[in-house]
């Protein structure tokens, strides 16, 4: 249950109110991602949450699917001449791509060993923009085939206009594959659009070209082939996730303890075979240490808005004096597979229903753990969710844009009191859904 409201019975009055809502929106997020950029956090919260009301009324309105859909749509295109302003990724994605067309493989070349060799485009300026100049890259070779692409076309703004027309041509597919799942698990169309429409989903997707959009589209698709028995198609589309992100690795435990039979081989089998290829540009021992040596950072360094860990960092401090990061971050991601694989082996049922509440449980979990979590980490859980009769996935994706708060000072500094605020807030409303309404996984 998001709100309940009463709302225009006449067709026509139904019409003009929807489109009055859908206006609203779009403006709204258009706004945000035109007008302001990181350090404008009390001038985008605002307008985020206008977004988010609108949504919340079209959804209780009984908008035609089509219409919301449409929506969806055009407020992505509404957004693919703006240049990302929420994140700095971007340099990122475009140093990378612009060292594949130059032959030079991203996954062995520090972006401050580069600049010394006058490549176009790759030059002092882009450099002073990176935010991980000491870093190999850490992003998987589906997305360095997305920034390839993009940085062919030419300058940074160029190949910025490119990947958002990839990223709205690849989440419109995906969202028919979406459709198709409700279908198939006999839930109303129209939940579709507390994702495709979700104001972080667009912001974070389009708006700031985050491929966790991208991820979550493949396994859309992948899991509609799975449990519609086209088995190697569906693991070549998972393949693909995870040459996107390597996050739907976390899913493949569950594969492995349901799945029976000739399926089950059939699908790892193929599977490893499509890894193989996607990952043959890490084909030198090099190269793939040097991709695992920026994972290993991810947990070993990497802090940014986290729950428990935030808890056991400051425990701790009391206790050693200084901030244990380096062995709290792999202890916790330890802790994240095990119970990853507890979940997938705890019973043998496969199907869709069931994988849906795996992948929603596990990556909840995954989040409250992490050491960190930027506000697209949660686009996942709120994909899954929508297939569940919790809410709190739709909730988190409001509340979590509460962290750009700490962008808001001319020095990034992170308010733990926001922070606090922001995960009060949740876990009450999970204990709400889970002990008061008793919502049922």
């Amino acid at each position: 249950m998001l709100y309940r409201a009463n709302f225009p019975s006449s067709p026509s009055l139904k019409n003009m109110y929807c489109g009055l809502l859908a206006g609203i929106f779009v403006i709204a997020i258009f706004c945000i991602n035109f007008l302001f950029d990181q350090k404008d956090f009390f001038s985008i919260f605002p307008l985020y949450t206008l977004a988010f009301i609108s949504l919340i009324l079209l959804y209780k309105c009984q908008c035609s699917w089509k219409f919301l859909l449409l929506l969806g749509i055009v407020s992505r295109a509404s957004l693919i001449f703006i240049f990302p302003g929420l994140s700095d990724d971007i340099y990122r994605f475009y140093w990378d791509g612009r060292l594949v067309l130059s032959g030079i493989s991203p996954y062995g070349a520090l972006p401050q060993d580069v600049l010394s060799k006058n490549l176009p485009f790759l030059d002092q300026p882009l450099f002073d923009l990176l935010n991980s100049q000491q870093y190999y890259t850490i992003y998987p070779p589906i997305s360095q085939l997305y920034y390839a692409l993009s940085a062919f076309m030419g300058d940074i703004g160029t190949a910025s206009v490119t990947m958002k027309i990839l990223f709205l041509i690849t989440e419109t597919i995906g969202v028919v594959y979406l459709i198709r799942l409700l279908k198939k698990v006999d839930l109303p169309v129209r939940l579709f659009s507390l994702y495709f429409i979700n104001p972080l989903v667009i912001i974070e997707g389009v708006g700031n070209l985050h491929y966790e959009v991208l991820m979550i589209s493949f396994i859309c698709m992948s899991i509609y082939y799975i449990f519609n028995k086209n088995i190697i198609y569906g693991s070549f589309l998972m393949s693909v996730s995870i040459g996107i992100k390597l996050l739907p690795l976390m899913v493949l435990p569950y594969f492995w303890f349901r799945m029976q039979g000739k399926d089950k081989w059939i699908f790892f089998s193929s599977l490893a075979g499509f890894l193989i290829i996607i990952f043959l540009p890490m084909a030198s021992g090099v190269e793939f240490v040097s991709f695992l040596s920026s994972v290993d950072l991810y947990f070993r360094k990497f802090e940014f808005n986290a729950g428990i860990y935030y808890i056991l960092r400051w425990l701790g401090e009391q206790i050693s004096g200084y901030n244990l990061i380096r062995y709290l971050g792999p202890l916790l991601g330890l802790i994240t597979i095990g119970y990853n694989f507890y979940l997938a082996a705890k019973n043998k049922v496969f199907d869709l229903k069931s994988f849906i509440i795996y992948c929603l449980l596990e990556w909840t979990g995954y989040l409250l753990l992490a050491t960190t979590v930027h506000p697209w980490y949660v686009i996942p859980i709120l994909f899954f969710g929508i297939f569940t009769s919790f809410r709190y996935t739709f909730i988190w994706s409001y509340l979590i844009f509460i962290s750009y708060v700490n962008y808001s000072n001319s020095v990034y500094y992170e308010n733990l009191w926001w922070i606090a605020l922001e995960y009060f807030i949740l876990l009450a409303y999970i204990f709400l859904e889970v002990n008061i309404r008793q919502v049922k996984v």
